[in-house]
Formats: structure tokens, sequence, C-alpha cells
């Protein structure tokens, strides 16, 4: 039998989940959709793509 994980140890984790998702939507093209996580990561892909649009912040 499988033991309860402690409510801190189920808040950690869940903490992780939350902290690692993307944070930023950036549609390079109609058939390209990609997602970000930090400002630097949205900074080099607009440098790389200008005509690059911003769907999600």
């Amino acid at each position: 039998m499988a033991r309860k994980k402690t409510k801190e140890k189920v808040e950690k984790i869940l903490n992780e989940i939350k902290n690692s998702t993307p944070k930023f939507k950036l549609q390079l093209d109609s058939k390209t959709t990609i997602t970000l996580k930090t400002q630097e990561q949205l900074d080099k892909w607009m440098l790389l793509y200008p005509k690059a649009e911003l769907i999600t912040v």
C-alpha cells in the first residue's frame, strides 16, 4: 500500500509545476507558435523573427 504524501510535499510539487510553466506565447508565422519561459528568451526570438506576434503575457 502506498503512503500518502504530506501536505508540504504536495505544495512543493505544485509550486514547481506552476513556476515551470511557460509565461510567453509567441506566434512566429501562421503555422508556428512557441512558448517561452523568460524575457531573455523572448528578446532573442524577437530579434530572430521581427514580425513575430506576442500572444500571451
